[in-house]
């Protein structure tokens, strides 16, 4: 089959970074886990997800006997599918909007059972050498040295917890205070939503996982979370940003997210948090575990909860912090703590260390901006 320039072949946005015009051999099948190897499949039948998101986040409707290119790559959503990025046969799963493909192990109750394909093969370049989405990653190869711009990370209580809207708010009104705002999704699986929002929220540049060349961080070790928290950092860095919002995704239980706020390195690197959740009993319970980690600031809480003026006082009258609405947030209510974040850091100390460059000029780590990949 061929593969280079074939229109009929649908990429999803797991593969936004990847060469087309290196994909020249279609390789033999190997079974086993292999997060990041590019498979070329075919849709055998459809349930849960009927349409892959475009690399421009578009929806892209699937029929039976479609060709697409995916990823092979872990899934953890408490709200949808735990799947393991590995081939177990000629069958396998959709196992995320994105196009990442694997073997779903066990899902939500509510969720229909996912959409089958059949493997064709694994991409390869003209030499015959397997193809991986890591070999097309896009950031800088080492983390931010330094202190970098204010960063406020973005938690919940689980998936769904309004972690995202929170920040889009926020960034709303960061830009409509005057600063410049970067912005990131440093794990999770790949979906191009998220990061959409924050550029329609006026995020000067944003990233996310997918450009470490990773199609989820499911499983991931704590050095690669780590690499790939202070790269896109570092990427970010050179917007010359006021503030950096950075979300995680999932629940504080969740493995990586624990991973993260657990390790010292990773807590220095952050100014303040914004916890989201769906009710006081769970802003109660995360606002505590993330007091006993010590090393954050909680600047508030957010979320679903924040639709009720009764659930907001009872958030602040258990954990005394601020519970913010979505309409406080977009009026600037959290503006004033943002500015004494930034003021307390020391003269220059969110500086790069070097002349930040213009948008358009980077060729690397080509984040989104202007809602493109940069050229």
């Amino acid at each position: 089959m061929q593969i280079q320039g074939n229109s009929q072949i649908k990429w999803p946005y797991a593969t936004h970074l990847v060469d087309r015009s290196r994909a020249r051999t279609l390789l033999p099948i190997v079974e086993g886990h292999d997060p990041g190897a590019l498979m070329l499949a075919r849709v055998q039948s459809l349930s849960r997800h009927k349409d892959i998101e475009s690399p421009e986040g578009r929806r892209v409707s699937l029929f039976p006997g479609d060709i697409l290119v995916g990823v092979l790559g872990d899934r953890y959503a408490t709200g949808q599918f735990c799947a393991i990025g590995r081939i177990s046969g000629m069958l396998g799963h959709i196992v995320a909007f994105g196009g990442v493909f694997g073997e779903v192990v066990s899902t939500h109750a509510r969720i229909p059972p996912p959409s089958t394909i059949e493997y064709l093969g694994r991409l390869g370049d003209e030499e015959g050498r397997p193809l991986r989405s890591q070999h097309f990653q896009g950031l800088p190869d080492e983390p931010l040295v330094g202190r970098g711009a204010p960063t406020v990370l973005s938690l919940g209580a689980s998936m769904d917890a309004g972690k995202t809207t929170t920040s889009m708010q926020l960034i709303v009104s960061l830009r409509a205070a005057g600063f410049r705002v970067c912005a990131a999704k440093i794990t999770g699986t790949a979906c191009r939503k998220d990061p959409n929002f924050f550029h329609d929220a006026g995020a000067t540049a944003v990233l996310d996982f997918t450009y470490a060349g990773w199609p989820s961080t499911a499983n991931l070790d704590k050095p690669q979370l780590l690499s790939i928290a202070g790269r896109i950092r570092a990427a970010l860095q050179m917007h010359d940003p006021d503030f950096v919002i950075i979300e995680i995704a999932d629940g504080l239980l969740q493995r990586e997210t624990c991973m993260l706020l657990t390790d010292d390195e990773f807590r220095s690197t952050i100014d303040g948090v914004l916890y989201s959740g769906p009710d006081p009993l769970s802003c109660e319970a995360g606002v505590r575990r993330l007091r006993a980690l010590g090393g954050f600031e909680v600047l508030g809480t957010a979320g679903p909860v924040a639709n009720s003026p009764l659930s907001i006082a009872e958030v602040e009258a258990t954990t005394g912090i601020r519970c913010f609405s979505g309409e406080m947030i977009l009026n600037g209510a959290l503006v004033p703590a943002m500015r004494e974040l930034r003021e307390r850091l020391p003269q220059g100390a969110h500086a790069n260390g070097a002349t930040a460059p213009h948008v358009d000029g980077l060729e690397v780590p080509r984040p989104m901006v202007s809602g493109r990949a940069a050229a």
